[in-house]
């Protein structure tokens, strides 16, 4: 019997001690802020959220983290005894992001876990003439100065120009202009592609303070240009020339979606090696290699363009149609005058007629001692 009363003793003694020794709890005012609408010129915002220890323990904040790097927490860093505040401060980075947002930050201490919202709408800071459009020349401002036309499709065939399935063989692209001075400007270029590029501006005169455009179109109709291009232009305002190119990026490729499965049968086929092992030069020497490429297929390969675009090399490739069955020869010079010593694999690429390997690329390896 007093054994047992002396356990009832000892368990009592253990549950007085636990609540003596007590524990920390964490209280909040608020756990969201909403910072309601505001321009983006006031950079930084900044928010107080204020705690309270309303345990009966020192509580101590571990750790608090932000759910993006555009908001910055700062909180109170000593222990925070029982009855006592603290605080965790949240600041935002409006710039550069207009709109609408919310963030949470996670504050967590030897209480637990708890989240807090940030929230509001930015209202975009009023743009300049300058950051919209900032390529100028003389007075002309515009709004970018590369296009990029990605991939267009072209073929001489005029009836499968007409059939449902062709793909556009040409296309536009389109930049903005304004005239940001004090007298008219008229506007011109210096097109140094005209089979493969027309540009025009609208209007031709732009009044003070108006708006227009340029209009660049790349037909690859008889320009000769197939497979990758890079191309530029420059434009004149009132007869001063830009300091800086109008470039134009895009690939020029044959339109086959027309063929039946029948026509494709009686293709050209193009064969050759993925890869193609060069002897090897000696640094600052030129040297010309020559390796074959055959058509098994039932129509003449047209090989429409050869290039490299590694600096020291030039490709020469049949300018006739090959024959079904016969072999042509490409040739590939290699310049080691601004080339390091070492090993070597560079691209070749080869635009086709043959449907299945329209663009080919073959890996040219070799060694520079």
């Amino acid at each position: 019997m007093k054994k047992l009363l002396f356990s009832f003793i000892a368990l009592f003694a253990g549950i007085a001690t636990m609540f003596a020794d007590g524990a920390p709890e964490i209280s909040f005012e608020e756990i969201i802020h909403d910072f309601g609408t505001f321009p983006e010129e006031n950079g930084k915002v900044s928010c107080t959220f204020e705690f309270k220890n309303v345990g009966s323990a020192d509580l101590v904040l571990q750790s608090v983290k932000a759910s993006c790097g555009c908001t910055t927490p700062e909180w109170t860093k000593e222990p925070v005894k029982p009855g006592e505040k603290g605080v965790v401060k949240a600041t935002y980075n409006a710039t550069g992001r207009p709109g609408s947002f919310t963030k949470t930050i996670t504050v967590k201490s030897n209480a637990g876990e708890k989240r807090l919202t940030i929230k509001g709408e930015v209202i975009p800071k009023a743009q300049k003439v300058e950051d919209k459009y900032p390529f100028e020349v003389n007075g002309l401002r515009l709004m970018k100065k590369n296009c990029y036309f990605n991939t267009i499709y072209f073929t001489d065939d005029v009836n499968a120009k007409k059939d449902a399935k062709a793909k556009p063989q040409s296309k536009t692209e389109v930049i903005e202009i304004i005239n940001n001075g004090k007298e008219d400007i008229k506007v011109s270029f210096e097109n140094g592609n005209p089979k493969l590029v027309s540009v025009k501006a609208t209007p031709e005169v732009l009044k003070a303070g108006e708006r227009g455009s340029i209009e660049v179109t790349v037909d690859p109709k008889d320009s000769g240009v197939w497979g990758t291009f890079k191309k530029t232009l420059k434009v004149k305002a009132n007869g001063k020339t830009a300091d800086f190119d109008i470039t134009l990026y895009g690939n020029v490729a044959e339109d086959f979606s027309f063929m039946t499965p029948e026509d494709k049968a009686d293709a050209p086929v193009l064969t050759v090696g993925n890869a193609i092992s060069l002897e090897p030069i000696e640094l600052g020497k030129t040297k010309t290699f020559k390796f074959k490429v055959q058509n098994t297929g039932k129509k003449p390969l047209i090989i429409r363009s050869s290039h490299c675009d590694a600096e020291g090399f030039s490709v020469k490739a049949p300018t006739k149609p090959i024959k079904a069955g016969k072999d042509g020869e490409i040739y590939v010079t290699v310049n080691t005058a601004n080339s390091k010593a070492g090993k070597y694999s560079q691209r070749l690429t080869l635009t086709t007629n043959d449907p299945n390997r329209s663009t080919f690329v073959i890996n040219l390896v070799g060694e520079i001692k």
